[in-house]
């Protein structure tokens, strides 16, 4: 649904105060601000906004026209019917199996056309491994040649892309870009050609999409990881999380880490706390729309020393070093909010997002996320060198 001259404002006062049903009001998510929701005896209603667009979702149809006719009282709504395609990205519902897809094969082809990567070869996977990408000498000035290549080279345009793909739809790209947008102020030649790699992937893989749903009960489960000392520059390690509810991922992240470690333990320690602060908002909001988590979620890890120090203070003397902040896991599971699971690498589906990898295990831990194609990409052609 569409509204007109909507504002965060008047939709707040308006469905906070006005908006009843049943004596029963929509409530704003503390957690969420732009997720509503409505729980009746007769059903229930949850609607998310963005901008001027609204997406609502009922347990029964009459529920959710009910919802629609007290909107048409406040405002003039164009009701578009069954979601499709929303903010570019496409909604595919397959109700026999109780799931949707979601993808971005416009977008993809969009960019992929903007950049020049029409008649490009596609790639199997977004970058390769052993890449290594630095940052430029600062003591050393840019050369002229290098500042006129920079000024019309539109680097920073085609990773603005490549993240909303990486946020939005495609996890399977978000390690690549999120290397990719460290050099947005002192990009060079091997930047420009990871990237362009990166579109390329995309469009050998433009009908990738990721699944959510099934039958099952939506119970929470996440996966974290690092890579020690990842950054050449830096020497500081890349971390990263995902989250399922038994399908396809439905929360993710790939970042660097703000802290130098001084060992694997501690790298994968930090990347179980950032996972926690993302499990407790996670609980939270599956709470305030009716879906309480009634156990600890699990969050594995491969790590077997990480997961011990998430538990009790092992190794005292070894990890007095370990900043405070970073026991906040000790306390959520001390609490029964999640509890901390040892697994084998190869099963860790937060790999992906911590380095390059190869082929066979992009591929695995693919399908892993919940990202399946329907058969219709571009053949994958052995590489024969980076296109411009």
């Amino acid at each position: 649904m569409q509204l007109g001259q909507l504002s965060c404002r008047s939709l707040f006062c308006v469905v906070g105060c006005s908006l009843w049903r049943h004596s029963i009001l929509y409530i704003c998510l503390p957690c969420e601000w732009c997720v509503y929701h409505c729980h009746s005896p007769s059903g229930t209603t949850i609607f998310v906004v963005h901008v001027d667009n609204i997406i609502s979702a009922s347990s029964l149809l009459s529920e959710n026209q009910c919802f629609k006719k007290q909107l048409q009282e406040h405002w003039d709504i164009s009701d578009l019917g069954p979601i499709k395609h929303v903010l570019g990205i496409s909604i595919t519902r397959n109700s026999s199996a109780c799931s949707i897809s979601l993808l971005q094969p416009q977008f993809i082809d969009k960019i992929v056309e903007q950049f020049g990567q029409s008649d490009a070869h596609p790639t199997a996977v977004p970058m390769m491994t052993g890449l290594q990408l630095r940052r430029p000498n600062k003591t050393v000035p840019p050369s002229s040649q290098l500042t006129t290549w920079q000024q019309r080279t539109p680097y920073q345009s085609l990773v603005g892309s490549l993240i909303y793909l990486a946020n939005a739809t495609r996890p399977d790209i978000a390690y690549a870009v999120r290397c990719l947008a460290s050099f947005m102020d002192c990009y060079k030649q091997d930047h420009w050609n990871a990237a362009i790699r990166v579109l390329r992937y995309l469009k050998g893989t433009r009908s990738l999409n990721l699944t959510l749903g099934g039958e099952q009960h939506p119970k929470l489960f996440g996966y974290s990881d690092s890579d020690y000392a990842n950054c050449l520059d830096t020497s500081r390690s890349v971390g990263g999380y995902c989250f399922s509810l038994g399908s396809g991922i439905i929360s993710w992240s790939s970042r660097k880490q703000r802290t130098v470690t001084d060992s694997s333990c501690y790298a994968k320690y930090i990347a179980l706390h950032d996972a926690a602060h993302e499990v407790i908002f996670l609980r939270q909001l599956l709470l305030e729309i009716g879906y309480a988590q009634n156990k600890p979620t699990t969050l594995h890890c491969d790590n077997d020393a990480a997961s011990q120090l998430a538990k009790d203070q092992v190794w005292h003397s070894h990890i007095k070093h370990i900043r405070i902040k970073f026991h906040y896991i000790r306390e959520q599971v001390l609490d029964s909010e999640l509890k901390v699971t040892q697994i084998h690498t190869k099963s860790n589906r937060a790999d992906i997002f911590t380095k390059a990898l190869s082929r066979t295990g992009f591929e695995h831990h693919c399908h892993q996320v919940g990202l399946h194609s329907n058969g219709v990409d571009t053949p994958i052609q052995e590489e024969q060198g980076h296109s411009r």
